[in-house]
């Protein structure tokens, strides 16, 4: 009983006090720095490397404005669920699943009587 209450607690505490624009930038910020490629083989000189790094400044500029577009249209689409509540949700549940098993990891456990 004790911990579905820690459980719901954290859980909507959480839900509460999350700053889903936060979190989104976040997101996209390392789903950028994974997807856009880095420097490649051939930038041996100051041209090529400035080149390069304006090709990159606005490939990830571009996929940045593509993903914030996908997001407005899929709140457009389902506003019932919208993605800022789709990650309270998310980070309500991660944070519960956390507290729950540190709480249970922490939690004296009665000795066996034989």
């Amino acid at each position: 009983m004790d911990s579905w209450v820690i459980s719901q607690v954290s859980f909507w505490y959480t839900v509460n006090k999350v700053k889903p624009a936060q979190v989104v930038d976040k997101v996209i910020e390392l789903f950028l720095d994974i997807v856009t490629p880095g420097r490649g083989a051939g930038e041996n000189s100051w041209l090529m490397k400035g080149w390069r790094s304006i090709e990159q400044s606005f490939d990830r500029a571009d996929r940045e404005i593509e993903i914030r577009n996908d997001l407005r249209r899929w709140d457009n689409q389902f506003p019932e669920i919208h993605h800022e509540l789709i990650v309270r949700w998310l980070s309500g549940a991660v944070v519960s699943i956390a507290v729950t098993s540190i709480y249970n990891g922490l939690k004296p456990r009665p000795r066996k009587k034989y």
